[in-house]
């Protein structure tokens, strides 16, 4: 078993026992869909819709993650398979480009556009309490939030909110590449003076990427470093040059406090 095997099946585990929503649930959870979507074999596509396609999935995921059983003896292979073939992912990317096609179609015969529009005319409109799932339990109107908003500005409000919550989790994807492949070896020349094999490269990994992270102590003693230097270093050196990263990949913090 890989690597990436052993921590794809430790953040299932997690995700699996405990509490839905709990801290650790949602902690195990981020890290599992960053993970996933760098997997090789996921369904790519350079579709503009694409996004919201993953996003859907990486949802539906969420739901079901319980019901995954690995098929092969490589659970990133599983997975992927799971979430191309169970999951209809493979078959919307598809659905993505033959609607495409089709709406190319439609702009250059009119008359096609004409019908389409007929056939949606004659459909039902949809119900509230049709039920979304095999077992009947779950209407799409369960599915509303209890509080929408009721007005224009706290439209556009929970817009904006949604927006930038997509995005800061778009950036962290980018980070966490960054912290991974250091590229201008700013992590990796960020350390204590005597110390560098104590850099902020190392150090992001294990406090950041890992899951569970290490404890500073551990870390300490593990690179023989005192913890004080370490610790210093990491709040006074590490984190700020991590916070301008992410800056400069498009991360705007909240100004509000």
């Amino acid at each position: 078993m890989t690597q990436r095997d052993r921590y794809l099946r430790q953040l299932i585990e997690t995700v699996c026992q405990e509490p839905k929503n709990s801290l650790r649930w949602r902690k195990a959870m981020n890290q599992l869909l960053l993970e996933i979507q760098q997997l090789p074999g996921l369904t790519k596509s350079n579709h503009p819709d694409y996004d919201e396609v993953l996003d859907d999935t990486l949802l539906k995921l969420a739901e079901e993650i319980q019901e995954f059983e690995p098929k092969h003896s490589s659970i990133e292979t599983s997975l992927v398979g799971w979430i191309n073939i169970k999951l209809r992912l493979k078959y919307e990317v598809r659905e993505l480009h033959s609607q495409s096609i089709t709406s190319s179609k439609n702009r250059s015969h009119p008359q096609g556009a004409k019908e389409e529009f007929n056939a949606q005319a004659r459909k039902q409109p949809l119900s509230l309490d049709v039920p979304i799932g095999e077992e009947g339990s779950e209407t799409f109107g369960s599915q509303l939030p209890a509080k929408s908003p009721c007005n224009l500005w706290e439209v556009q409000s929970a817009i904006a909110k949604d927006q930038k919550e997509q995005e800061n989790e778009r950036i962290g994807i980018k980070l966490k590449q960054y912290i991974e492949q250091d590229p201008e070896r700013r992590l990796q020349s960020c350390h204590p003076r005597p110390y560098p094999n104590c850099n902020c490269q190392i150090l992001s990994q294990r406090l950041l990427l890992k899951y569970p992270p290490d404890k500073m102590v551990d870390i300490a003693r593990d690179l023989e470093v005192n913890y004080n230097t370490l610790n210093w270093h990491w709040k006074n050196r590490g984190i700020p040059l991590l916070q301008e990263i992410a800056k400069n990949l498009g991360y705007q913090p909240d100004n509000d406090y």
